[in-house]
């Protein structure tokens, strides 16, 4: 064996992984089973001085460095190099006096979201709680109360980051702010972020669920979200998802083989005029399944009911300008039958608010925060339901409605496991492209970091 692997392996207090090892597979797997990742060597560091040593050795080796917790929203499969699984560095402290949380780079957001309940406080967590809190965050942050609090970067007071070199770098609005900077939405792209410090918000509660509509009455639907949307304060965030239903084990026998139009709310703050702020898309004509409710926020994951167990899946996103009734029909007539579309759930979120108000001073991303609503196109690769296919029918799509498509993305919705420079390059404004584009050059110059969003982008442009 290697002697410098000898030496990694004996320094490491989690495990080292190669490809004839037990567990190898089952440590490179994620969430998404699209994704099947490729390296060299696997990383499962205890401690964030394994992170420091994992990451010498691949500076050392000349090996790039791919950095997972659960595997959702990975932009490229990695080829070789070093896989550094971060799911055991799963800790978590609440400091209930200044409302933050302290916590590691494997930490989830149901993990998170459990700690801080008794103390009647709340992160800026996604739609799915079984996220890495990490990766989300540095890819953006879309949460569920984000219209009210912001961006999950717009939340963050401090990292610690394992540099390319495996120096560890503390990054915050005072210390090192341009990697800060660099850090909020560049996607892992400068080094292993080992320690984040969030902010939490007083919104123990919320009201939510969704209500389901036979997907014939699609156009009504969307006609009386894109009237109903801009009229909402920001204790308000909704979507409207069209689903076909396969006859799975996560989905519900009734809606087995279902086209549903499913609008989905969830209030928080003044949760007192939530019936009557959601009343309007609630009795509309012949709704179906009304699941809104008073909940803790620990149930939060019921609101959106996103799968839990690993699926593959291939996405698109884009941000728009707007979404009205015109935006709709074109909407709804590029997509076609709802039952033969290749994407399986097609979303639309309404974003705005605190979104494109409140806006870090040191994050990268600044230009996408006008937008004022995000479409994503979801699909399950299959023969018969191939990634052209997916891909074909979500261009259309955006094809069709492209006056009001702002950019793609954001960056975590981009898509998963192949997603070109060139999408990545148009998350960001020309002057953010060309600080963070300096930054990375100064930081990770040997694009250590190269199967991350930034690492893509660089490595195919410059």
């Amino acid at each position: 064996m290697d002697e410098k692997l000898e030496v990694l392996k004996h320094n490491l207090t989690g495990a080292v992984l190669v490809p004839s090892d037990k567990g190898f597979d089952a440590a490179h797997s994620s969430w998404n089973l699209f994704i099947n990742h490729r390296p060299d060597l696997i990383a499962v560091p205890e401690t964030e001085a394994d992170v420091v040593a994992a990451v010498h050795y691949a500076t050392t080796m000349h090996l790039p460095v791919t950095v997972q917790a659960t595997g959702h929203g990975q932009p490229k499969t990695c080829a070789g190099g070093v896989l550094l699984n971060t799911a055991n560095l799963n800790w978590i402290e609440i400091d209930a006096a200044s409302r933050t949380a302290r916590l590691g780079a494997g930490a989830l957001w149901a993990d998170v979201i459990k700690a801080a309940y008794p103390h009647s406080l709340a992160p800026i967590s996604g739609s799915a709680p079984n996220v890495g809190v990490v990766g989300y965050t540095l890819g953006g942050g879309y949460g569920i109360t984000s219209r009210k609090h912001g961006l999950a970067i717009d939340n963050v007071r401090e990292f610690r980051i394992v540099m390319p070199g495996g120096d560890i770098k503390i990054a915050s609005p005072a210390i090192n702010s341009d990697l800060f900077f660099a850090v909020l939405g560049c996607g892992g792209s400068f080094g292993v972020v080992t320690e984040m410090t969030i902010d939490l918000h007083n919104h123990a509660e919320v009201f939510g669920g969704s209500v389901m509509f036979d997907a014939s009455r699609a156009a009504k639907i969307y006609e009386a979200y894109a009237e109903w949307a801009p009229t909402l304060p920001d204790d308000v965030a909704s979507a409207v998802h069209l689903m076909t239903f396969p006859a799975a084990p996560f989905v519900p026998e009734f809606l087995h083989g279902r086209s549903m139009a499913i609008v989905i709310g969830c209030v928080c703050g003044s949760l007192d005029r939530a019936e009557e702020w959601l009343k309007p898309m609630r009795s509309l004509e012949n709704a179906e399944f009304d699941s809104f409710r008073r909940m803790p926020y620990t149930e939060s994951g019921t609101i959106f009911q996103d799968p839990v167990d690993p699926i593959p899946v291939n996405g698109r996103g884009a941000l728009l300008s707007d979404f009205t009734c015109e935006t709709a029909k074109s909407f709804l007539d590029s997509i076609g039958p709802i039952p033969q579309s290749p994407n399986l759930m097609i979303q639309l979120r309404h974003l705005g608010g605190a979104i494109s108000r409140k806006g870090n001073p040191q994050s990268c991303i600044k230009r996408n925060r006008q937008a004022k609503f995000l479409t994503y196109f979801l699909g399950i690769p299959s023969p018969q339901n191939t990634l052209e296919k997916m891909a074909a029918h979500a261009e259309g799509v955006l094809k069709a409605i492209q006056p009001w498509v702002f950019s793609p993305g954001p960056l975590n919705w981009l898509g998963e496991g192949a997603v070109p420079a060139s999408a990545i390059r148009t998350v960001f404004a020309d002057d953010e492209y060309a600080r963070i584009r300096t930054l990375k050059k100064t930081l990770d110059p040997d694009n250590r970091f190269s199967n991350a969003a930034l690492g893509i982008c660089v490595d195919s442009l410059l």
